[in-house]
C-alpha cells in the first residue's frame, strides 16, 4: 500500500509538471482565417484545421472553427508545414510549404470556401458515403459496428455478440473469446451492474438497436484492467456526435410475440452536446432441457431421466441522457446516466423418471416452477478531459457509480406419481423463496497522456474500484396439515460480498523509422471479502499482483504490419462464484458457488500480420495462454443421484491457437466478413477423488456476406456460424450451428427503412452437453425458441445525416502505440 501511495503522489506530480509546461510553450507563429461553404457563404462550424511536419506528416498542432468559422492557432514554432482544412463531407482543402519565421510569424489564409463532394440541397446538408465495414479490424482491437448488421435487428445484446469474430454466447448467457470464458464485459469502457453480479441476463435483454458498437481487445495494455484472461468486450452504446438536431425512432415485431422500440434524439453546438435514448423490449418464447444420467455403483446402475416444458417472458426498459459542455481553453466536461428497468419470469414442468439397468420404471414425479424477477440498474457518469495545446496530450478524470437492484420469487409445487411399481404415498410439496440482491460498483480514475519529441508518447494513471454485493434470501414451506407456510431452512441466508482494487499504471511507447514499440506496467493491491453472515462464514482474500505488457509492431509497408505482444493478467472469482450457499431450485441440479476458489493468473502471447487494401482487411494472428489456477464450472455427482454445478480451481491449462479474420470487397455492392478461429488446450489438475485432466482442439467459423442492390437502396445479408465440440475440463460441448437472413429497404432519400429478418432458419440453434466421468454420463439438451421472422420499421432525421463509419473514434482501443 505504501508503494502504491508513492506512485499515486509521483503522477500527480507529473501530472502538474507536465500541465505547466503545456500552459508555457512560448508562442512563436499564430494561424488564423475564416472557413465558409462555398455555396451557401455561410461559415463552417466545427470544420477541422491541422498544421502537419513537413519532414514526416506528425501533427505540429490542431484547432476547430468556432460557431462563425472563425480559427487562430498559435503557438506555431518556426519552419515550415503542410496545413490541412478539412470537414466531414466537403472536399479538403490543402496548402504546403506554409513557413513561420522570426521575421514573418503569421499567416492569414483569409476566406476559405470548401465545396462538397456530394449534390447540394439548400435546405440542408446531406453527406453520403458507401456503406462502411461491418467490422474494422487493427492488429490489437476489432470494433464490430452493430449498425451494419442486418442481423441482429430485433435482437439483443447477445444476438450481436454472437456475430462477432472468436466471441461466443452459451445457453446460460456466459460470454467467451476465442474459447475462454473469462472475458471482461464493460459498458462504455467502465464496469458496470449492467454487465455484473446479475449482468448476464440483462445482455440479454438489451435491446440491439440501443448499441453502437462492440470493442474487443485480446491483449490490452497496462492502461486497462487486467481482468479477463481472454481480453476485454466493450459495448459501446449509442451517443449521437453530430452537429445541429438528430434523431432516429425504430420499431421492431417478431413472431412469437417479440417487440422493440428504440428512440434517440441529440442537440449539438460549438458549445454543447445533450443527447438521449431510450429502447424497450417485450419477449415470450420457450425454454426447454433434457437430460440423462448414468450412474454406476458396483453392479447396479442408476439411472434418471428430466424433460422440462417451460416458457420465458421478458420486459426491459433501457435510457441514456447525458450532455457535453465545450469549454474553454479546450476542456470538455460530460455526464451521464444510463438506466434498466426489466421483469423476468420463466415457468418450467419438471418430469422425473427413475430407471434401473433394465430401462424399468421406478420413480416418477413432477416439479412445477415460476421464478418472477425484477431488476433496477442506473449508470451515473461524471468525466472531465483537457486537451493539451498543439494535440500534444490530454489529461480525463472519470468518475462512475454503478447501482443494481433485483427481486426474485420462486415458487414450486412437487408431487409424486409412481413409487415402485405403485401409487405414491408422499404428500405433495410446496415451497416458495425470495431473494433481495443489490448490486453496488464505484470506480474513479484519471489518466494522463503525453507526446513528447522524438515520436514518445509516455502514458500514467491511477484507479479505485469499489464493489459491494448483498444478498438476502429466505424461503418457506407449506405445512399440509394446516395449510401455512412455515420457515424452513431450504434457502435462509444473508450473504454480502465486499472487493477493493487500487491501481496504478505506466506505459512508454516509442517509433523508430518502421518499428513501434510499448511497454508498460500496472500495480494492484486487491481485496476480496465474501461474508455468509447468517452462518457466521467469514474469509478474506488479500493479494498485491504486478502485470507488466509489451508490444512491438514492425511496418512491412503502408498497407501490412506485423506484431507481437505480451500481457500478464488475472481473472478474479466474482461475488456468485464465491458465494456458498447452495440452491435447491431444481433438487436435483443443485448450484452454489465456492469461496475457496483463488485467483487464475495468465501469460498471453500474441504475434499478429495486418493487412489493409482497398478491396481487403485481413489479420491473422497465432496465439498461446498459460493459465494457473484455472477457475473453472464443474460438475459433482453424489451418491443419491443428484448433482451440484459449482466452481474450482484447476492446476493449469495451456491454449495454442489461430485467428483468422477476413473483410473482402471485390465490388462496391458485395461485402463479405469471413472469420475462424481453433486452438488446441490441454487442462491439468491432481485434485484427488477427480478426472479433470482433459485436452482437445476446438473451433469455429462465421461468416456474414452482404449485397447492396435497387441502386443502393437495399441490402440483403447472409449469416451463418459454426461450432465445432468444445473441451471442457469435464466434458465435451456438443457441435451447434444457424443460419440467418435478413433484408433491408430504404426509402424517401434514405431518411425511412424498412426490413425482415429471418432468425436460425432450419432450427438448428442449440446447447447439448456430454459430462463424462468416472462412473459418470450425463447427456443434456436445451432448446429455446430461436426461429423467428423480424419486421422492422426505422426513421432518422436530422440537418446533417452522416455515415456511421464517420463517428467511430480512431483512438486506439487497446492501449497500443498510437502516435
Amino acid at each position: 500500500m505504501r508503494l502504491l501511495f508513492k506512485l499515486f503522489l509521483f503522477l500527480i506530480f507529473l501530472f502538474s509538471a507536465n500541465f505547466t509546461y503545456a500552459q508555457g510553450a512560448p508562442k512563436i507563429g499564430i494561424l488564423s482565417g475564416i472557413v465558409l461553404d462555398s455555396t451557401l457563404k455561410k461559415p463552417i462550424d466545427y470544420a477541422s484545421i491541422r498544421v502537419l511536419s513537413k519532414k514526416d506528416s506528425s501533427v505540429v498542432s490542431g484547432i476547430f472553427t468556432d460557431a462563425k468559422g472563425t480559427f487562430l492557432l498559435d503557438q506555431i514554432p518556426a519552419g515550415s508545414y503542410h496545413v490541412k482544412i478539412s470537414f466531414t463531407g466537403y472536399q479538403p482543402i490543402w496548402y504546403s510549404n506554409l513557413s513561420f519565421t522570426p521575421s514573418k510569424p503569421n499567416q492569414d489564409l483569409g476566406m476559405l470556401r470548401m465545396k462538397l463532394d456530394g449534390a447540394l440541397n439548400l435546405q440542408e446538408v446531406k453527406v453520403t458515403a458507401d456503406a462502411p465495414n461491418l467490422l474494422t479490424n487493427s492488429l490489437d482491437k476489432k470494433i464490430y459496428n452493430v449498425g451494419e448488421d442486418l442481423s441482429t435487428r430485433g435482437g439483443t445484446a447477445n444476438d450481436v455478440l454472437n456475430n462477432v469474430p472468436s466471441v461466443e454466447v452459451d445457453q446460460e448467457g456466459g460470454i467467451s473469446l476465442r474459447g475462454d470464458g473469462n472475458v471482461t464485459i464493460l459498458i462504455d469502457g467502465r464496469p458496470s451492474t449492467l454487465s455484473g453480479g446479475n449482468g448476464k441476463s440483462l445482455l440479454d435483454a438489451l435491446p440491439a438497436n440501443s448499441i453502437e458498437r462492440i470493442e474487443i481487445v485480446t491483449n490490452p495494455s497496462a492502461k486497462y484492467d487486467p481482468d479477463g484472461t481472454s481480453g476485454i468486450i466493450n459495448i459501446v452504446l449509442k451517443k449521437n456526435k453530430l452537429k445541429g438536431i438528430n434523431g432516429n425512432v425504430s420499431l421492431s415485431a417478431g413472431t412469437g410475440n417479440v417487440y422493440n422500440g428504440s428512440a434517440s434524439l441529440s442537440v449539438r453546438n460549438a458549445r454543447m452536446n445533450v443527447y438521449g435514448t431510450y429502447a424497450y423490449r417485450y419477449y415470450e418464447g420457450f425454454r426447454d432441457y433434457e437430460s440423462d444420467l448414468q450412474r454406476r455403483f458396483g453392479d447396479s446402475l442408476f439411472r434418471l431421466d428430466q424433460y422440462r416444458k417451460g416458457t420465458d417472458f421478458m420486459e426491459n426498459h433501457t435510457a441514456k441522457v447525458g450532455a457535453d459542455f465545450y469549454l474553454k481553453n479546450k476542456q470538455t466536461l460530460g455526464i451521464g446516466v444510463t438506466g434498466a428497468l426489466g421483469s423476468r419470469e420463466r415457468t418450467g414442468n419438471l418430469t422425473y423418471n427413475q430407471l434401473n439397468q433394465n430401462d424399468d420404471l421406478q420413480r416418477e414425479w413432477y416439479r412445477n416452477s415460476s421464478d418472477p424477477s425484477t431488476n433496477q440498474n442506473v449508470d451515473i457518469n461524471l468525466n472531465y478531459k483537457l486537451d493539451f495545446k498543439e494535440e500534444k496530450g490530454s489529461l480525463v478524470i472519470d468518475i462512475n457509480q454503478s447501482i443494481g437492484d433485483e427481486d426474485t420469487r420462486g415458487f414450486y409445487n412437487e408431487s409424486y406419481g409412481i413409487e415402485y411399481g405403485s401409487p405414491s404415498s408422499i404428500s405433495p410439496l410446496f415451497q416458495q423463496l425470495g431473494s433481495v440482491e443489490k448490486n453496488y460498483v464505484t470506480t474513479a480514475q484519471i489518466d494522463y497522456v503525453k507526446l513528447l519529441p522524438k515520436s514518445v508518447r509516455v502514458e500514467a494513471g491511477t484507479k479505485l474500484i469499489l464493489r459491494d454485493m448483498t444478498v438476502s434470501s429466505n424461503s418457506q414451506t407449506r405445512n399440509n396439515t394446516s395449510g401455512v407456510f412455515e420457515q424452513d431452512t431450504l434457502s435462509n441466508f444473508d450473504y454480502s460480498y465486499n472487493e477493493q482494487i487500487y491501481s496504478v499504471y505506466g506505459n512508454a511507447a516509442h517509433q523508430y523509422k518502421k518499428f513501434k514499440y510499448q511497454a508498460g506496467i500496472r500495480l494492484e493491491q486487491a481485496v476480496q471479502a465474501p461474508d455468509l453472515t447468517s452462518q457466521n462464514l467469514s474469509f478474506r482474500n488479500e493479494y498485491f499482483s504486478a502485470f507488466p505488457s509489451a508490444f512491438v509492431k514492425y511496418e512491412l509497408s503502408k498497407s501490412s504490419e506485423l506484431s507481437l505482444s505480451y500481457s500478464r493478467r488475472i481473472n478474479r472469482p466474482s461475488a456468485g462464484t464465491l458465494n456458498p450457499f447452495t440452491s435447491y431450485a431444481d433438487p436435483f441440479n443443485l448450484r452454489r458457488g465456492n469461496p475457496a476458489v483463488r485467483p487464475e493468473y495468465i501469460n498471453s502471447f500474441d504475434f499478429g500480420y495486418g493487412i489493409n487494401k482497398k478491396k481487403m482487411n485481413l489479420t491473422a494472428s497465432v496465439f498461446y495462454r498459460q493459465t494457473n489456477e484455472v477457475i473453472t464450472r464443474v460438475k459433482e455427482f453424489y451418491d443419491n443421484g443428484t448433482t451440484a454445478v459449482t466452481y474450482a480451481n484447476i492446476n493449469e491449462s495451456q491454449s495454442i491457437g489461430v485467428e483468422l479474420v477476413l473483410v473482402y470487397r471485390p465490388v462496391t455492392w458485395f461485402r463479405n466478413m469471413i472469420s475462424a478461429n481453433g486452438n488446441q488446450i490441454y487442462f491439468s489438475d491432481d485434485t484427488p477423488g477427480t478426472d479433470w485432466n482433459n485436452s482437445g482442439f476446438n473451433w469455429s467459423v462465421k461468416y456474414a456476406g452482404t449485397v447492396d442492390f435497387w441502386k443502393k437502396t437495399a441490402s440483403a445479408q447472409l449469416n451463418a456460424r459454426y461450432n465445432a465440440p468444445i473441451v471442457t475440463a469435464q466434458g465435451i460441448v456438443q457441435p451447434r450451428a444457424n443460419v440467418d437472413f435478413s433484408i433491408e429497404k430504404s426509402l424517401a432519400e434514405k431518411k425511412w427503412s424498412v426490413g425482415i429478418r429471418v432468425s436460425d432458419i432450419f432450427n438448428t440453434q442449440e446447447f447439448r452437453l456430454r459430462v463424462d466421468q468416472p462412473n459418470t454420463l450425463q447427456i443434456s439438451r436445451f432448446k429455446q425458441e430461436t426461429r423467428r421472422v423480424y419486421l422492422t420499421v426505422s426513421h432518422k432525421f436530422g440537418r446533417y445525416e452522416v455515415s456511421r463509419k464517420d463517428r467511430i473514434p480512431t483512438d486506439n482501443g487497446g492501449g497500443g502505440m498510437d502516435f
